[in-house]
């Protein structure tokens, strides 16, 4: 699925401290984005099931989702009140239709859907806790990974096979019909690979009510973030200041109307054209995001979703 959106770049200011007006002309770019995969995790008492966005290793990843269960905690948070379903559009399959099937000795089974960010390696680990004693390869769980393609819904699993002995993760994906067909996951390398440091190509900023979250978007870079304050300001001015933006590198502000009018909205615009960058910068609606993909109060747009925005824009500017 692709949604098309219109990119406007900031090439002036009414003054420095408002935001600037878009140029409606012909010329202005349209960009075709691709909507972020989505997968629905299955959660249940008994199974620790883990998810890891942007894993590129064992050690190195950026965040980590416990679907079901806490792997780190010995269990002791499964038992315990049923989870509601969260949804975000993925359409309904047979293990969604049949959930209940599962509801075996206080099972409480549930499901939740998470976007993902395509083409960044997803991996998930699973183990099980079991009245018996019984685990998964002797304790350890397994750990797959597999990378998501743009616009693509998946269900991750895990299966139990106690009579046999055995346990593994299942990864489909969900056709628009709700039909589903396996994919092929792989193990999840023990040590990254080293690469190469590369220059930043893009600068990227999150504007929320209470903070703004950047990074310079080379390899390997971390995420940074500013309260969203008065107190902060002087933060900003310095960060932006120091900040190592070349001529030409793109600076791609994802923000709503109501941040724009919060203490680091309305500094912003004079603190990019002291630096000489109006002209590099592009806005991005991130309410038209969340609407556009369907995101929700569970679910909101995040840094790694706002980035995806940006490099796919600036890729097309």
């Amino acid at each position: 699925m692709k949604i098309r959106f219109l990119v406007a770049a900031l090439t002036g200011f009414a003054c420095a401290g408002a935001w600037a007006v878009a140029d409606d002309s012909p010329q202005e770019p349209t960009a075709t984005i691709e909507r972020p995969a989505r997968i629905r995790l299955f959660g249940q008492n008994g199974v620790g099931l883990t998810m890891y966005t942007n894993a590129r290793c064992e050690d190195e990843y950026d965040e980590e989702i416990e679907a079901s269960g806490a792997l780190s905690h010995n269990f002791k948070a499964l038992v315990g009140k049923k989870r509601p379903n969260e949804s975000i559009g993925i359409p309904e399959t047979e293990s969604t239709r049949n959930l209940d099937s599962r509801d075996k000795l206080w099972a409480s089974p549930y499901y939740a859907e998470y976007p993902l960010v395509p083409g960044q390696p997803v991996s998930l680990q699973a183990n099980i806790a079991s009245g018996s004693g019984w685990s998964c390869n002797r304790g350890r769980g397994i750990h797959i990974a597999f990378i998501p393609e743009p616009g693509v819904d998946y269900e991750g699993d895990m299966i139990r096979d106690f009579g046999g002995g055995s346990c593994g993760i299942a990864i489909r994906r969900v056709a628009e019909d709700g039909s589903v067909s396996a994919v092929r996951a792989e193990p999840v390398a023990a040590k990254c690979a080293v690469d190469s440091a590369k220059a930043p190509e893009l600068m990227v900023m999150l504007l929320e009510a209470d903070r703004l979250q950047y990074r310079l978007a080379e390899e390997g870079a971390g995420v940074d973030e500013l309260d969203n304050d008065d107190d902060s300001i002087e933060d900003l001015q310095e960060m932006l200041a120091e900040a190592p933006i070349a001529p030409g590198m793109p600076v791609c502000i994802v923000a709503t109307d109501d941040t724009r009018t919060s203490e680091f909205g309305k500094k912003l615009p004079g603190l990019l054209e002291s630096r000489g960058v109006q002209g590099q910068v592009i806005h991005g609606d991130a309410k038209a995001l969340a609407a556009e993909w369907h995101l929700t109060d569970q679910r909101p747009l995040t840094f790694a979703l706002a980035e995806h925005y940006c490099r796919s824009v600036t890729r097309q500017h």
